[in-house]
Order: C-alpha cells, then sequence, then structure tokens
C-alpha cells in the first residue's frame, strides 16, 4: 500500500507501506491511501500473431473462409510471425477491424472491444 503523508493539508512525503508504518514514522500527519493503478483491459501493442492468437476459433475460421478477399487476405498475414508492432490507435488497425465487423467475423460488441486493443482477460 501507499500513502501519502499530509502536514495540515500539505503533501510532506509519499511512503509505500503498512499503515501502522506510516502512522509509526509520520506521528503527527494525515495520511491518505493512494489507490492502485488500474489493471490494463486491453493490449493496445502487439504483433499480428498476438492479434491473430487473440481471436476465437470461430473469428479465425471466418476470416479465413470469407468470402472477401480481403478479409482472408488480412487473416492469412495475421498468421505469418513478423517482427512488427501493430497500435490498437493506428488507422489501418481500426479499418481492419471494421472490415472484420462489416463482414461478419466480429460481432459489434467484439468489434468495439478490439477497437481498444487486444481484449485482456
Amino acid at each position: 500500500m501507499a500513502y501519502k503523508v499530509l502536514k495540515d493539508g500539505v503533501l510532506v512525503n509519499t511512503v509505500a507501506g503498512s499503515l501502522e508504518f506510516v502512522q509509526r514514522a509520520y506521528p503527527d500527519h494525515d495520511y491518505e491511501l493512494i489507490p492502485p493503478a488500474p489493471k490494463p483491459t486491453h493490449q493496445t501493442e502487439f504483433s499480428p500473431k498476438e492479434l491473430y492468437d487473440s481471436f476465437t476459433t470461430d473469428e479465425a475460421l471466418l476470416a479465413l473462409m470469407s468470402s472477401n478477399p480481403a478479409v482472408v487476405a488480412q487473416a492469412q498475414l495475421l498468421t505469418v510471425n513478423r517482427s512488427v508492432t501493430v497500435s490498437a490507435s493506428d488507422a489501418g488497425y481500426q479499418s481492419a477491424i471494421d472490415l472484420l465487423e462489416t463482414e461478419g467475423v466480429l460481432s459489434a460488441d467484439r468489434a468495439a472491444e478490439y477497437r481498444q486493443g487486444i481484449p485482456l482477460d
């Protein structure tokens, strides 16, 4: 746990430790618990293979068997292990997710998740 140590409303120090420790070290001060940083919900930088591996089996098969050659090409390209980093904020990535949704590979809910990056469980 981390605490802000305050004296008369002014920040004196930031201390990591138990409340008991902080109270012993700063007996005449006020304390505020610093909340832990939120856990990330999406991986925003990833390889094409990581993206492909994050799809369900059904989604991957739908992409590989799509009647749209652009979807099939994208799905096949994702299976190649390349040293490329994809960013969820990249316009090309966002367009690819839009295409997968339009072609029925991703549901609207899954596409909304993927627009933020690879969903983390």
